[in-house]
């Protein structure tokens, strides 16, 4: 949002900058509360819309796929971690 408000035009910068500061707020309560949230922004003939809705389950990629994001090599499921060092104990 904020690299997006410095190329807006006066006014629609000073609405996406009071979203930031003050507006998130309100999209925070709805998803706690289990709602979806909307902000919108239109400038001239362009309109930009986000909207946020409240999941219950994100799906992982698989860790066996041949293409994993870099980030995947970060982080470690806890079971398999746990199971890995088991059987290299040889228990």
């Amino acid at each position: 949002m904020r690299t997006i408000a410095s190329a807006l035009d006066r006014k629609t910068a000073h609405e996406a900058w009071d979203w930031i500061t003050y507006g998130y707020k309100e999209a925070e309560d709805a998803l706690t509360n289990g709602e979806a949230a909307t902000f919108a922004l239109t400038q001239q003939d362009t309109h930009i819309q986000w909207i946020v809705r409240p999941v219950t389950f994100l799906p992982l990629a698989h860790r066996a796929s041949q293409r994993l994001p870099a980030c995947a090599e970060q982080f470690t499921c806890p079971t398999t971690h746990k199971i890995a060092r088991h059987h290299a104990n040889g228990h």
